[in-house]
């Protein structure tokens, strides 16, 4: 997919995990300047190739090579969010309980709130007061995407693209999903964390969710390394406690 985005300087591209299943619901997001933007799809195009993968979503990773491929990209993700040239930011929200649902927002509704705050609050935030942005989220036709943009003074529009077509796409999908998977299934996590490493494959835990905790871990210990901010066990989930300043923003959003 082409468009113009001559009177951008950034782009960011954005995708949403299980924002109408299951207990946390989620978005990602991968922004940067626009000069920069075919390079860095370029490289993960590379890194997806090398995996022998041509698309590497978080539903996808359930097996060993999806793992792999994912771990690669996770750490291109940190190399590239400390040398400056790409933020990476997920938002997180607890879906309502039984007795709150009566007075909550539908799914939909909520879920265009946190587009609206993402990408009208958190997106310029990681970037220069006078950058102007493009964004360019996951096919689906639950947002009205122009009524949307009308709303958001630093965006100048917002188009739609198709994950296969932008690497950068999968990126924001695959860290929405392993931050809506530190906190939902962090109890699971801990439990595997606690068991001997011969005895991981034989305990009552799914394929996927070895795969996806030794993913966790392995990406919270290099976030650890790089010291970067990230926590993981204080909360129970990934968190960054000054999002706004660091490479990687994992945001909560509170009950409102």
């Amino acid at each position: 997919m082409t468009f113009d985005s001559s009177s951008a300087t950034h782009l960011a591209f954005c995708d949403e995990t299980r924002y109408n299943v299951g207990r946390v619901r989620g978005l990602g997001m991968a922004s940067a300047p626009a000069t920069e933007v075919a390079r860095l799809e370029g490289e993960l195009a590379a890194l997806l190739a090398a995996s022998n993968v041509t698309e590497c979503k978080w539903e996808k990773v359930r097996s060993a090579r999806g793992g792999f491929a994912a771990g690669k990209l996770l750490r291109w993700a940190l190399d590239r969010a400390q040398e400056g040239e790409l933020r990476v930011d997920t938002l997180t929200w607890e879906a309502e309980s039984d007795a709150q649902r009566t007075a909550a927002l539908p799914y939909r509704a909520r879920l265009r709130q946190m587009e609206a705050r993402l990408l009208g609050d958190i997106l310029p935030r990681r970037w220069p007061a006078d950058a102007r942005f493009v964004v360019v989220p996951d096919e689906q036709g639950v947002i009205a995407w122009g009524a949307l943009a009308a709303e958001l003074p630093r965006v100048e529009r917002i188009v739609p693209g198709r994950s296969q077509d932008h690497p950068l796409i999968q990126l924001a999908d695959l860290f929405a999903g392993l931050a809506a998977y530190s906190r939902e299934r962090y109890a699971t996590y801990d439990r595997w964390l606690t068991l001997p490493s011969d005895a991981r494959v034989m305990a009552d835990l799914s394929a996927a969710d070895r795969v996806r905790c030794r993913l966790l871990n392995d990406f919270f210990t290099e976030c650890k390394y790089r010291r970067l901010g990230v926590s993981l066990r204080t909360n129970w989930g990934l968190r960054t406690y000054d999002a706004a300043a660091a490479p990687l923003g994992f945001w909560w959003a509170e009950a409102d």
